[in-house]
Formats: structure tokens, sequence, C-alpha cells
């Protein structure tokens, strides 16, 4: 099967497990296991994104990584289809962008050196540590231009494979760490 094609199917397959009590249950857990890691445990500066509904939801994620002092970064998209992460604190006032997705809407200092980043995505695979996005490229530009950063992403049970089940293409940029509640 196509990318494209894949990725309708799965964006269906996300949607319909939103509406399940189980995405809630797995975002917490998700979010406990990103918590106790140690690379976020030492990380001060964590790039992220608000996340859409069929996402796993990182508001609470990021009002934990307030509390705990770490400085917050969200993704914000170029016109070039590059990202840069903004900062975000609790006053930080958002706009959502032509994608859909909160950023920040003023002019904020941009950190695009993280300790930690956060990388979302619809679909994740142990084999390869594989991460299918949403088809723009913007996060594998910006993991090839950023080899060394630590990165994690969250996959509930939905987001889930052993194998890719989509074409693994050679710009495809593969994620350090990929915490998950489906049962290996």
């Amino acid at each position: 099967m196509d990318k494209t094609s894949f990725r309708k199917q799965q964006l269906k397959r996300l949607q319909d497990f939103a509406v399940t009590p189980d995405k809630a249950i797995e975002d917490k857990q998700l979010t406990q296991q990103l918590l106790a890691l140690p690379v976020l445990k030492s990380a001060s500066t964590i790039a992220v994104t608000k996340a859409l509904p069929f996402e796993v939801d990182t508001a609470g994620l990021i009002a934990d990584l307030w509390r705990l002092g770490k400085q917050v970064f969200l993704a914000k998209a170029r016109p070039d289809r590059q990202l840069d992460f903004l900062a975000y604190g609790p006053q930080t006032k958002l706009t959502i962008s032509k994608f859909g997705v909160p950023e920040v809407a003023g002019p904020a200092a941009i950190n695009n050196d993280c300790e930690l980043v956060i990388v979302p995505g619809l679909a994740f695979a142990a084999q390869g540590h594989a991460r299918l996005g949403f088809g723009g490229g913007y996060y594998d530009r910006y993991l090839r231009q950023h080899p060394n950063l630590q990165t994690v992403s969250l996959a509930n049970s939905a987001m889930w494979y052993d194998q890719p089940a989509w074409p693994v293409e050679a710009t495809d940029q593969p994620v350090k760490t990929i915490l998950t509640t489906a049962h290996e």
C-alpha cells in the first residue's frame, strides 16, 4: 500500500480510537512513561507539538513539563517546509496553523537544538524505529539536519506496528526511542 492510501486508512483508525475510553487511559500511560525516562529528567529544553484530538494528548504532558521547571518549545512550520521550535509558556498566545495545529502566535525565542524532541506521527513500527508522519516531510528534514538530538515518540496501541505497513523511503528518519502501550 502506498503512503497516501495508508495515511488515509491510519487517520481513520486513529479517529475511531480517539473516541474510545482506552485512548485517554493510554495517553496517561504514555505521559507517565515519558516522564520516567532519564533523558527527559536530565533535559532542560524540550520540543513538542500541541496534539490534535486523534494524536496522543500532550496538554497534560506540557503542564507536567512546566511544573518540573522545563523550558518547552512548540513546533512551528515555516513556509520553506522547515520547522522552528518557539518558546512556549503558560501565558503564550497560540494560533491555529494551516494544518490545524496550535502554534505560538507571536514572536518568541527559537531553540532548534532542544535537548529532547518529542516527535509526532500517525504510525510507528518496532522494526527500524520507523515513523509515518503527516506527509509534509517537516520532521524528516529537521531530524536529518539535527542527527544528534535525542528523539522520543509516543505511540498508542492504534499507532503501533511490529513492522512498517507503509513504504519506508530513504528520506524517512527513524526516531531513537518509541514509547508504546501496545503489548509486544
